[in-house]
């Protein structure tokens, strides 16, 4: 008997722990778990239970002080036969014991208890979980649990022969006492089926059992009244349990458990609050069943401990493939307000699917290990990317605070340049994604765009295209209206290319044709080829390009002819740069400037006019023939004749140009020769500032 009691204890702590209940599957205590365990898993559970009642008494005439004792123990075996599918068998065997005090009499002794089977039962269960978040984790289970309960007469043979120790513990009298114990009950087999639910979220869980419990004919023994015996109704059985999960190892669980008499329509309440110790072999539940009202019981509060020691082993050997994963969670919002923003989260270079963010801007999603570009876009602000890198295991917290969109806007005209009436015209962007629009009736438009640089190009039937070239900047409105004029019936094309000087790039100008009404003409920033329709005549054409000097040319064109006319633009040159004016003669020994150098300065003031801003130090320079003070003289005097023109015959600044004289300080070839001193005799302009 030792050693079968050391097998029982000892057996469950050499396994893994198990979640068993009193019914002898996954569960609370008397309450069912809708989610089973996973197949192949064979669990064990071992479950003692008492209470006592008082029962005082007088033998011989002296008062005594006994105790009526219900022990009962609840063990069972359940099988995982599928993943979703859990059978189990449970006995329940009880025994009564009368504890005589012995006093004041001490030959007064305990009689032999009555001891047998309370319950045999054998039961399946269903159920399927539903996982709604892995990291908080949160998830659902639903199942249906079904069983067969038997209730065994008592033996005549073992156990001492416990239908006759029943029989005496009910009616017969022990020294003067008659403890009317209540008596066993056989009965045909209990039919029992439940609806489980199971809720947890974190640490906290939540579990409903609801059912229907149909009983079997009830057993008279001989030696029970008719007072004493009734059948038993059919119950509907339910349950309420919360859980909380402090630690890895402790659970507090708290059930409520009733039975319904659907022929009285009277409730059966138990309240039962414990706790449960599981470690990586054993798991071990202590806890105390309150009774909160019962119509059989007479007493208003009655309760009993019980123990319970499960455990389980795996009979299936599963292969554990580790999958490495990573985990990122954070937050999308608006920079300047902290408010909570819905985007879009992409993972350019990879394979990953997009995601968005929830209502509150918090996202959370897996990675496999490795390195990401994050790039995330809300509609209205700018987007952003973060850079990852993630080993297995990591958590990671990684938010976005986005800033809005600088939001410029062009709106304007389209009007007849002639009689300034409006056009309905189409508008185009070249080189954009932007959409083609119409101005309206009364030739209105507007716009909203990005901030940068764009072409405005317009067209309206029998007119002349226009475009305009703007820059906007961020949060800036601009009204840009734009003249067409209309094309007669004597016209001619001018067409060509406006590239760079020295290496031929093409350039995004604008052709002008002065003192005209015809509209400014933008050339394709790709290919540096304009085209424009006017009327025949001669013109004055500029042609101009940000940060290149401004070339003029005349031009003559023939009705129904096409001009080829291209133009290249030099770079307008940079500040401390040093530029030689080649091709700039003086008189032998003089300041006087030959009128074969007048084309150079006349090109030299077109880089001042093309920066109005811009001052230049002009410097004259002489060979080494004659002495250091007339070469320093002469060099000052032919710079200052420089300077002179352009302030006479083009009106530039005067504060703009300063002359200075290096004489034959600065030579920039060898003196000995006369090809050397012809290139020390020059003029030159430095740029000192903008």
């Amino acid at each position: 008997m030792k050693k079968i009691l050391i097998v029982v204890c000892v057996l469950p702590i050499l396994i893994s722990a198990q979640e068993i209940s009193l019914q002898g599957n996954r569960g609370m205590f008397k309450m069912q778990y809708a989610q089973p365990h996973n197949m192949g898993v064979l669990s064990f559970h071992f479950g003692a239970m008492e209470r006592f009642e008082d029962f005082p008494g007088t033998w011989q005439g002296m008062k005594t002080d006994d105790r009526k004792h219900f022990f009962q123990v609840k063990a069972g075996i359940s099988y995982s036969i599928l993943d979703y599918l859990e059978a189990r068998f449970l006995a329940n065997p009880y025994m009564k014991w009368y504890e005589m005090s012995n006093y004041p009499e001490p030959e007064r002794g305990d009689p032999d208890p009555p001891i047998g089977f309370k319950e045999l039962a054998i039961g399946i269960k269903a159920g399927y979980p539903i996982v709604l978040d892995e990291l908080t984790p949160m998830s659902w289970a639903f199942g249906l649990d079904t069983y067969v309960a038997f209730g065994p007469g008592l033996s005549t043979q073992f156990f001492g022969n416990s239908l006759y120790n029943d029989q005496t513990f009910y009616a017969d009298t022990f020294y003067g006492m008659v403890p009317n114990f209540p008596p066993h009950i056989p009965h045909d087999p209990d039919v029992g089926v439940s609806a489980l639910l199971d809720f947890r979220i974190g640490p906290f869980g939540t579990h409903l059992n609801a059912g229907y419990l149909m009983t079997g004919f009830d057993d008279q023994p001989s030696y029970v009244a008719d007072t004493d015996f009734h059948l038993r109704p059919d119950y509907m059985p339910h349950a309420l349990g919360i859980e909380l999960i402090p630690t890895e190892n402790v659970r507090i669980l708290v059930e409520t458990y009733g039975m319904l008499d659907l022929d009285a329509m009277q409730e059966s309440l138990w309240v039962t609050p414990g706790l449960r110790f599981g470690a990586k072999r054993v798991s071990f539940d202590v806890g105390c069943e309150l009774g909160i009202y019962n119509p059989d019981v007479t007493t208003d509060f009655w309760w009993k401990v019980f123990l319970c020691l499960s455990g389980g082993v795996d009979l299936v050997e599963k292969i554990e493939v580790h999958v490495p994963i990573a985990k990122v969670s954070g937050k999308v919002y608006d920079g300047k307000t902290s408010e909570p923003i819905v985007a879009s989260l992409t993972f350019p270079g990879s394979t990953k699917e997009p995601i968005k963010t929830s209502n509150d801007g918090t996202y959370n999603t897996t990675f496999v290990p490795g390195s990401y570009r994050v790039h995330i876009e809300a509609s209205g602000y700018r987007w952003q990317e973060k850079g990852l890198v993630l080993k297995d295991g990591d958590q990671i917290v990684l938010d976005f605070n986005l800033n809005k969109k600088p939001i410029s806007k062009i709106m304007g005209k389209i009007y007849d340049g002639e009689t300034r009436k409006p056009i309905v015209a189409q508008i185009t962007f070249p080189q954009t994604e932007i959409a083609a629009m119409t101005s309206d009736a009364s030739g209105m438009y507007d716009v909203t765009l990005d901030p940068g640089t764009y072409r405005i190009h317009v067209e309206a039937t029998n007119y002349q295209f226009n475009e305009k070239v703007i820059t906007l900047n961020a949060d800036e409105t601009k009204v840009v209206d734009i003249a067409l004029n209309k094309i007669g019936v004597d016209q001619a094309t001018l067409t060509g290319k406006v590239t760079e000087y020295d290496t031929g790039k093409p350039l995004l100008a604008q052709l002008t044709f002065i003192d005209t009404k015809i509209p400014k003409v933008t050339t394709n920033p790709a290919t540096g080829i304009y085209k424009v329709i006017v009327p025949p005549g001669t013109y004055s054409v500029s042609v101009e390009a940000e940060n290149y000097i401004m070339e003029s040319e005349p031009v003559i064109l023939v009705k129904d002819d096409t001009k080829i006319k291209n133009f290249s633009l030099k770079p307008v040159p940079k500040v401390g740069e040093k530029i030689v004016l080649k091709g700039i003669y003086f008189d032998f020994n003089s300041a006087v400037i030959k009128p074969t150098s007048y084309p150079v300065l006349d090109d030299a003031a077109k880089v001042l006019k093309a920066k109005p801003q811009m001052k230049v130090e002009i410097s004259g320079h002489t060979d080494s023939i004659g002495s250091d003070s007339y070469n320093q003289k002469l060099s000052y005097q032919r710079a200052n004749s420089v300077r002179d023109y352009l302030i006479r015959y083009h009106n530039v600044d005067p504060s703009r140009l300063i002359a200075v004289g290096y004489g034959e300080s600065q030579p920039i070839a060898d003196n000995r020769t006369k090809s050397g001193r012809d290139l020390n005799r020059r003029i030159e302009f430095k740029i000192l500032s903008w």
